[in-house]
């Protein structure tokens, strides 16, 4: 766990709730500060959480299929650095959808999301990310 003289810091975009919003909680638990991310303000979980993370929580929109938003949070965060940058956002198709009776649009909106979409997302933020594993190593 990190001293409070030396608090480590993660970007967690899709935390309203599920996986992320556990993240999360789990970062803050062990005094992380956490910038968390959902794409309208509707989880009531999340919000919850800031008034019992003493400071540690910060909220910010954003929907990552869209480039201008990532670029506006991109932009709002620029003075930041993280030591974690967790990309959870995603979607999935309806549960009676299988593959035979998927529409192709409904396919592309899946994957837009949960593919192409994050890695324009750690594209866009890597430079905030303090570098910690020399991969050359490996």
């Amino acid at each position: 766990m990190p001293t409070p003289s030396s608090p480590k810091h993660i970007l967690l975009l899709g935390a309203s709730r599920g996986l992320g919003l556990a993240l999360a909680e789990e970062y803050l638990e062990r005094g992380w500060h956490v910038v968390a991310t959902e794409r309208v303000s509707a989880s009531a979980q999340l919000h919850a959480l800031v008034t019992a993370s003493e400071g540690r929580l910060d909220i910010e929109n954003v929907d990552i299929t869209f480039p201008d938003q990532v670029a506006a949070l991109r932009a709002r965060l620029a003075a930041r650095r993280f030591d974690l940058l967790f990309v959870n956002a995603g979607v999935k198709n309806e549960d009676h959808e299988t593959v035979a009776n998927v529409s192709t649009d409904e396919f592309i909106r899946v994957m837009i999301t949960n593919a192409l979409s994050p890695m324009r997302v750690l594209e866009a933020f890597r430079d905030l990310v303090h570098p910690s594993v020399d991969f050359r190593t490996f």
